[in-house]
């Protein structure tokens, strides 16, 4: 089954819109193969995983006790959901020290998580962060080159040759789901991820951002069943 993950992120339209993205993901999941997940704000969490599979954004790899500002797996499974999305380019594990990607903070955070029952995406941005991420052997693993995010080049389309290459070595090497995202905007982008070994896509902007969400979903999910 192809996967379709569809990040709110921070946008008004995630609180304009994101229940009713919530509820036409929930039918579509029912009937197109596709497992479609949303991801939105931490304030809208709840009522989300009421209505369809939900992850969180992101996760600190603490246990509950005296973090202020940080989020836990125990929050996450008072809140109902499935799992967490985690360092996306937006909301890196970067080190404070010398600003290097916190491979053992990520690492703890995938541990607890799949401890607790849920389930973990990890974005990656090049092929040296997904060498080391697979080994964790997270749920999924999201190749986003940041360059593309938000921006009207795909990455099925600009880097076919890194995606092809990526998706061969997540699936040679873990049980992992190989994800892509970045400018993905419709069905072409969704075919052409799947015929270079995607397992699904991570969409943010492509279906919060446009006036006709429905239609771009079912774009989406209709190239990802092909």
């Amino acid at each position: 089954m192809k996967t379709l993950i569809i990040n709110y992120k921070a946008y008004k339209e995630a609180f304009i819109n994101g229940l009713n993205i919530a509820e036409y993901s929930n039918e579509l999941s029912k009937t197109s193969g596709v497992s479609i997940i949303v991801s939105p704000p931490f304030t809208i969490l709840r009522d989300t995983a009421k209505i369809t599979k939900t992850i969180a954004q992101g996760m600190n790899e603490v246990d509950p006790g005296a973090f202020t500002g940080h989020v836990t797996w125990f929050e996450l499974k008072q809140a109902a959901v499935a799992g967490t999305l985690l360092n996306h380019s937006e909301n890196r594990y970067t080190s404070s020290k010398n600003g290097q990607l916190d491979y053992v903070a990520i690492k703890i955070a995938v541990d607890k998580c799949t401890a607790a029952g849920l389930e973990t995406y990890v974005c990656v941005q090049n092929m040296d962060e997904a060498k080391e991420i697979l080994k964790m052997n997270p749920t999924g693993i999201a190749y986003e080159p940041p360059e593309l995010i938000g921006g009207d080049i795909s990455v099925s389309n600009s880097k076919p040759d890194i995606v092809k290459e990526f998706c061969r070595l997540i699936k040679d090497n873990s049980n992992s789901l190989a994800l892509i995202g970045a400018g993905i905007k419709g069905k072409e982008d969704a075919e052409k991820s799947v015929e270079l070994g995607s397992d699904g896509l991570l969409v943010a902007s492509g279906i919060l951002k446009t006036n006709d969400y429905k239609s771009v979903i079912n774009d989406l999910v209709e190239g990802l069943s092909k």
